[in-house]
């Protein structure tokens, strides 16, 4: 798990500068076709330490394509509706999540390398659907003609912090890291802590499927809220229900108030992290964007791995599931009060690139 997030790390900043310099939708394709060649090369993975270096390689291909799709959401909306593109098209990831769930544990038995056989083969199968019918971006095609800056890479450097983004690209970046401390707990632990919590594997793997169906609303309906002029609101509801959420999550015990907690942990949690991925896009100019979605995407996975990472190690120490999720609390505040401090850098115009 973690070797596909460190992966994704890399592979969303690498991914990020490739797509400002040869374009969102080439550098797109190619990571569906890296993420559908090792995902089946999982299935030949003859020892861990193959099986965790193919899973790094999966991750470098996940992770390429996140700013690109980000930037590609982004770039097809019109001004005032960004985030909410960008929450549509998230949507799909706790909509797939949760079918794939379903799908699994309706299974009586399936051997472990069908899962691997399916994440494989459907990038593949995306890959000339994507060829054939996703536009590259016109603003990028607009901006590297030479509209912007002579159509010229601009320096990494320039990119992030250039043009008075220094607080905005850091506030995007510990808002994204402290986010993910929480997306990635809940994501890798919840089952296991409502398990230790007295809950049955099925009745926790229901609490899961709530928890993600609520997630996928959450995308769609706080960036559409977001976008109509209610971003700080959004932020702050946001990062309070969560905060009280996961204290609901530990000591509530009977299962449909939890099943209630969970549904409202995924709606803010999940669902409004992006809110934080569509207000990306608005920092950086059009041939800088992907640079700095994915160094914001990178830097967050730092929280991915930290959360997960010390959600076990609490675990193993003996703090009981409460206590866990209680620990999580305060990376919510500071996600929440930089998430509040960006959106109001936001409300000032965007300079360009000097």
């Amino acid at each position: 798990l973690t070797a596909a997030i460190v992966g994704l790390m890399g592979g969303a900043a690498i991914g990020g500068r490739m797509g400002d310099r040869w374009g969102r939708k080439r550098v797109l394709i190619a990571s569906f076709v890296m993420l559908g060649i090792f995902s089946l090369a999982t299935m030949l993975a003859y020892d861990s330490v193959s099986f965790i270096f193919i899973r790094f390689l999966c991750g470098l291909g996940l992770g390429a394509a996140f700013p690109n799709l980000i930037a590609i959401a982004a770039e097809a909306a019109p001004p005032g509706r960004r985030v909410t593109s960008v929450g549509l098209m998230f949507s799909g990831t706790p909509i797939g999540g949760t079918a794939f769930a379903l799908f699994v544990a309706a299974q009586s038995s399936m051997d472990w390398r069908a899962i691997f056989l399916i994440g494989g083969v459907l990038p593949i199968i995306l890959v000339p659907l994507l060829y054939a019918f996703l536009p590259e971006s016109e603003e990028f095609r607009a901006a590297s003609a030479g509209d912007e800056v002579g159509g010229t890479l601009v320096p990494t450097q320039t990119a992030l912090f250039g043009g008075g983004r220094l607080t905005a690209t850091l506030l995007l970046w510990l808002s994204y890291a402290f986010t993910q401390v929480v997306v990635y707990l809940l994501n890798n632990w919840l089952p296991t802590l409502m398990v230790a919590k007295g809950f049955t594997s099925q009745e926790a793997g229901l609490i899961s499927a709530f928890e993600n169906g609520a997630a996928a609303a959450g995308c769609i309906l706080l960036t559409a809220i977001a976008d109509r002029g209610y971003l700080k609101r959004v932020i702050f509801v946001t990062y309070l229900a969560v905060a009280i959420s996961l204290w609901a999550l530990g000591v509530i015990d009977g299962l449909t108030a939890t099943i209630v907690a969970g549904v409202i942990v995924g709606f803010f949690a999940i669902g409004g992290q992006f809110v934080l991925y569509g207000i990306a896009p608005a920092i950086y100019p059009t041939l800088s964007r992907s640079t700095g979605v994915g160094a914001a995407v990178a830097f967050g996975r730092i929280g991915a791995i930290a959360g997960p990472l010390a959600a076990g190690h609490l675990l193993s120490s003996g703090l009981s599931p409460a206590s866990v999720l209680a620990t999580a609390i305060p990376c919510v505040i500071v996600a929440g009060c930089s998430a509040l401090w960006l959106a109001q850098t936001q409300m000032r115009p965007t300079r360009s690139l000097a």
